[in-house]
């Protein structure tokens, strides 16, 4: 066979695939294995920095149209019962949790030690009011010296002060609730003997809501200004609100021991200032017995839609109109 007209061939190369490529081949391949990894880090790269500038920009955005803060939760009005006499009680008609309306029955004192302080001051009252009844017939007929009618008329209206004083005793057996609410702390029970200003339980009327917010986010809040509401308890729904008033005086102002910023070495901390939210009772119905003193409670003020117009007005009217 004839050597000079066969076709030369080209030598494989064994690559790490174990497959073999012409010589040729591989000088073309190289180079497009290194180009491309170099491209998606740019690619990628790329992609990080706009999400990252989006992300900024949204952040920037909130900012200026939302304040935050978890530093909240849920207070109310909280009216301790206590006995105003000394006594032993003989009936609680209520139970703990218990939903109650003004002037409901809470506790009852045994009154019969009472009841004779009635009756004693009852007949000195009637004794004192015959004496003056006759010392004022004597007096028209110029029989009494006016020394003698002045001492009957005093003992009278001492006689009167001492019947009021044994009644009011009495009527301090039956302790009330003082407004509507709903009893917690109950720590009384039927047999008991009660002290002069032992508290006995206590009535929660109304909640609102005190978010702490730091000095540096009050600036542009305002009364009336829309508030959304998330509370821990209830992490299905979102409550919303307004701002009601901003104390008057940071936390530290009203602390057992406030701060003596002129005394020592002085450390500057940011100041939170208490915000009263009301909650909106359209979105509360349903909750009212979920919603508890002390719960933990995350707010979000928003600083751009306009306030409230009626908690505009409520705020202009100067303080005792």
């Amino acid at each position: 066979m004839n050597q000079a007209s066969e076709t030369p061939r080209t030598v494989p190369i064994p690559l790490a695939n174990n497959h073999h490529l012409p010589v040729a081949e591989k000088a073309k391949e190289v180079p497009l294995k290194k180009k491309g990894p170099a491209f998606g880090k740019i690619v990628l790269g790329g992609a990080t920095t706009l999400f990252a500038a989006a992300g900024l920009a949204a952040y920037l955005i909130h900012a200026a149209h939302y304040e935050t803060t978890d530093d909240a939760y849920i207070t109310g009005h909280v009216h301790d019962i206590s006995s105003r006499v000394a006594g032993t009680v003989v009936e609680v008609p209520i139970d703990d949790n218990q939903a109650v309306r003004r002037n409901d029955v809470l506790v009852r004192l045994d009154p019969r030690d009472f009841q004779v302080n009635v009756d004693k001051a009852q007949a000195d009252y009637d004794r004192a009011n015959a004496d003056f009844e006759r010392v004022d017939e004597l007096k028209g007929d110029g029989a009494i010296s006016k020394q003698d009618y002045d001492q009957a008329r005093d003992a009278l209206r001492v006689a009167q002060a001492n019947l009021d004083d044994a009644n009011n005793q009495l009527g301090y057996c039956t302790l009330a609730a003082p407004t509507d609410g709903v009893i917690g702390n109950k720590t009384v029970q039927t047999g008991n003997r009660v002290a002069v200003g032992t508290v006995l339980m206590s009535v929660v009327e109304d909640v609102w809501i005190v978010a702490n917010y730091k000095e540096t986010q009050v600036d542009a809040m305002r009364p009336g200004q829309r508030v959304r509401i998330h509370i821990d308890e209830i992490p299905g729904h979102d409550f919303n609100g307004w701002i009601d008033s901003l104390s008057p005086g940071s936390g530290s102002t009203f602390a057992l021991l406030p701060p003596e910023n002129a005394t020592g070495n002085f450390t500057k901390i940011v100041q939170r200032v208490p915000v009263k939210i009301v909650l909106d009772p359209a979105g509360v119905r349903g909750y009212e017995r979920q919603l508890v003193t002390g719960l933990s409670v995350v707010t979000r003020v928003d600083l751009v839609t306009p306030p409230r117009a009626e908690a505009q007005l409520q705020a202009s009217i100067p303080p005792g109109r």
